[in-house]
């Protein structure tokens, strides 16, 4: 879809409401602990099934506007929070812990009031091109990809009946 101008002021209304929910998550970050947290940038270049992402060592958040658009409110108050506690985290800890551990936790329930959750219930953008695998149990349908990966020899097992998954090629 190309871009018009009101695309781009929706884009950037987007973004400016993510930017200042992360903000005030750092400033409640920085209150909680006593110490001046870094604050990450912010940004809408997440695609696919993650409502967001931290990069810790860029500190970086990626934000999925297609996920946002669908409930913003539900966006800002649960996904924003969850990516600005993996920055908080890391600053203090660095990577010597997992990334929805305990400390994780401890930053959601305590500083943020929200109960941690690794899983989002928004919908996903539906995938441009779509591959059948099957294997003992069912169907499955692998990206772009992920099909290519297997075509190159990686090999991927169900974690249902953990058979190995066969290419359905609907062509012949």
């Amino acid at each position: 879809m190309p871009m018009t101008s009101k695309n781009m002021t929706a884009d950037y209304d987007a973004l400016n409401i993510i930017i200042d929910k992360a903000n005030v998550c750092f400033n409640q970050a920085n209150t909680f602990f006593g110490h001046e947290f870094i604050p990450a940038t912010c940004n809408l270049k997440q695609r696919g099934k993650a409502a967001g992402t931290a990069h810790l060592q860029k500190n970086e958040l990626r934000f999925n506007h297609f996920m946002y658009q669908q409930n913003p409110d539900e966006f800002v108050s649960t996904v924003v929070p969850h990516e600005v506690a993996h920055i908080i985290v890391y600053q203090i800890y660095g990577d010597t812990v997992r990334p929805h551990g305990k400390e994780w936790q401890a930053v959601m329930q305590k500083v943020y009031g929200i109960r941690p959750s690794r899983t989002h219930s928004f919908d996903v953008p539906p995938q441009k091109q779509s591959y059948e695998y099957h294997c003992s149990c069912q169907k499955h349908h692998f990206s772009k990809r992920r099909h290519t990966r297997a075509q190159q020899g990686v090999e991927y097992v169900c974690r249902g009946c953990r058979s190995t998954l066969q290419f359905v090629d609907l062509n012949k």
